[in-house]
């Protein structure tokens, strides 16, 4: 009895190890297979990722969106082999929350990994499915802050733009966009000595003015979000001249030619009266006082440095290229520029015989219009921060076709 309790028992024994070996087999296919299953879906989603994000940039550039994906994948490990692994790109995506929609390129990569320890459970290969969605939106040329005709880009400063004056202001052809966040007074007025009169205006803050001042629809007078959308600062959404300055200076008698300016203290020298077409940058202040005339037709004035300052007592009349832009004419309707590493001042007080046409884009200086005389401003006014206190009429009249429009670069983005 006792030799056959023992080869019963041996035989249980048998038993528990043959269930433990496939026990330990199991965790040994769990542990390896299963860390090779996931480092390939890691692997094979980090792929799709870029194949879908370089596709989208080349559909942007009107490149062989398709193939470009396929090159990406393939250069990540996964090569379209229809037996290891297999990769599609679409646009617009066949399934999915933005199928049948163009802006976006689709990337599914299926992959087969093989198995160790699982082929004893009969598992010889796993397969791995990841997909990515991309945006692609390709860049345009079109008008700047959606084509607002006075503009402050200060993000958080109180009276980001300011009407005080005690002379009526008319705003024409764009509205009046507030980019500050400032909750009490973005826009700020104070006054009731004369009207501003605008199509619109929209203020991402507050906006503080008598009840009797703003001659502005009031379904186009719009404050905070969601109705108003700020814009990232400094802004993000354009791309700024990218001009080359001639060298050297140059002037016939009462006749300046385009170059590069850093003699002197001021720009213009003494005894200009006239700005010959072309590009004109400048290291010092650009300054028209009282008595002085000065006219410019086709000249683009880059502020490199220094301030500008036209006084009410002078005759001016300045004008940038004509627009509209082209490809051919790639800077038409852009006035005066003074790039983001110049935050000077800009004051402009024209009169009667004066005259102003094109952009002005400061993005970080301070501009302050005293007034513009009849013929008025026709352009686009950007600033950091704009007051428009003048104590003669101001006349601002924005169209398209005069004004600079920037580029607006390809939106590139992962969606999925």
């Amino acid at each position: 009895m006792k030799k056959s309790s023992f080869f019963r028992e041996g035989g249980q024994t048998l038993v528990i190890i043959a269930f433990a070996a496939i026990g330990l087999f199991a965790f040994a296919a769990l542990a390896i297979d299963g860390s090779m299953v996931f480092s390939d879906r890691r692997h094979a989603q980090n792929a799709a990722d870029t194949a879908a994000l370089d596709s989208a940039l080349s559909k942007t550039r009107g490149g062989s969106w398709e193939q470009e994906g396929l090159d990406r994948a393939t250069s990540n490990g996964y090569n379209d082999n229809g037996t290891s692994n297999s990769v599609e790109v679409y646009s617009p995506p066949i399934d999915g929350n933005y199928a049948g929609d163009s802006q976006y390129v689709q990337v599914k990569i299926t992959s087969q990994v093989k198995t160790f320890f699982a082929r004893i459970l009969g598992f010889q290969q796993i397969t791995n499915r990841v997909e990515a969605v991309a945006r692609a939106v390709p860049g345009t040329i079109s008008p700047m802050f959606a084509g607002n005709a006075v503009i402050g880009l200060a993000p958080t400063d109180c009276r980001a733009i300011m009407y005080q004056g005690n002379a009526n202001t008319t705003v024409q052809g764009g509205g009046i966009f507030v980019n500050s966040n400032c909750p009490s007074a973005a826009f700020f007025n104070n006054s009731s000595a004369a009207q501003l009169t605008a199509p619109c205006l929209q203020s991402v803050g507050g906006i503080q003015a008598e009840p009797t001042v703003l001659n502005i629809p009031s379904s186009c007078i719009q404050s905070g979000p969601p109705y108003v959308t700020a814009y990232n600062y400094p802004p993000d959404n354009i791309v700024f001249p990218n001009i080359v300055c001639p060298s050297g200076e140059s002037q016939d008698g009462s006749f300046l030619n385009p170059g590069t300016y850093t003699s002197g203290n001021k720009f213009p020298p003494n005894g200009v009266t006239h700005l010959n077409g072309g590009t004109y940058c400048v290291h010092n202040d650009f300054s028209v006082q009282g008595g002085d005339t000065l006219t410019g037709h086709d000249v683009i004035i880059i502020m490199l440095e220094g301030n500008v300052t036209f006084n009410g007592g002078a005759t001016i009349q300045l004008s940038g290229p004509a627009g509209p832009q082209t490809e051919e004419n790639r800077y038409g309707g852009l006035f005066l520029y003074m790039p983001m590493s110049n935050s000077g001042t800009i004051t402009i007080n024209g009169n009667s015989e004066s005259s102003f046409t094109g952009t002005i884009l400061a993005p970080a200086a301070d501009i302050t219009v005293d007034g513009t005389g009849g013929s008025g401003l026709h352009g686009q006014i950007i600033g950091y921060t704009v007051d428009l206190s003048g104590t003669s009429t101001t006349s601002i009249v924005y169209n398209d076709d005069e004004n600079w429009d920037a580029p607006v670069p390809p939106q590139i983005e992962l969606a999925q």
